[in-house]
């Protein structure tokens, strides 16, 4: 069992330096032993996931098992990391013409 959790513990530290060399992976045994709680911290960000065990095992036997905890790790970053995109539209009010004109219109108009 100990050798166990090791290996689960050396895995995803693998796959979370391969996601990023700055990200820091806390894992935590959950009641049960069957799941994982991993804290995932980045900078001053902070986000927690969780795995089950067996899971974390394929990896080190399967490249697809290993690619899609790869990808479970890379989403729970990238949704940490996301900051999104400010409306400008809010903050945007109209501008009146310069001069005060209103709707320009040519004085040479179809007839």
């Amino acid at each position: 069992m100990a050798d166990e959790r090791q290996e689960t513990r050396r895995i995803i530290a693998e796959v979370a330096r391969a996601v990023d060399r700055r990200l820091a992976v806390e894992v935590r045994d959950l009641p049960g032993g069957e799941r994982l709680q991993l804290v995932l911290t980045h900078g001053h960000h902070h986000g927690q996931i969780e795995l089950p065990v067996t899971a974390v095992l394929a990896a080190a036997e399967s490249t697809v098992a290993r690619n899609e905890l790869r990808l479970r790790l890379k989403r729970a970053t990238d949704t940490m990391l996301f900051k999104p995109m400010p409306d400008h539209r809010i903050a945007v009010k109209p501008v009146a013409p310069p001069g005060g004109a209103t709707t320009f219109r040519s004085p040479r108009g179809r007839r």
